[in-house]
């Protein structure tokens, strides 16, 4: 599908783009990819825990889980 509308860029994008407007190194740029990568993954970790805390799931239903297999399995057309 195609799109005619030129893609607009958000408040934060923006702010990113001049914040970075300058080279960085390569140390740099690692380092700010893992404190992005930090701040989603505790956004995740505190969503998480509000719904275990919500739902009233615990640690064993949690481990249970886990462990259950619910991929589809394929099946190879010969």
């Amino acid at each position: 599908m195609e799109h005619n509308q030129p893609t607009r860029l958000n408040s934060m994008q923006q702010y990113m783009l001049h914040l970075f407007d300058r080279e960085l190194s390569p140390q740099q740029e690692t380092e700010i990819r893992l404190l992005l990568s930090n701040y989603f993954a505790k956004l995740v970790d505190d969503e998480m825990d509000r719904i275990v805390a919500e739902q009233g799931i615990t640690a064993d239903q949690l481990e249970k889980e886990a462990s259950v297999h619910r991929r589809t399995p394929y099946h190879l057309k010969r």
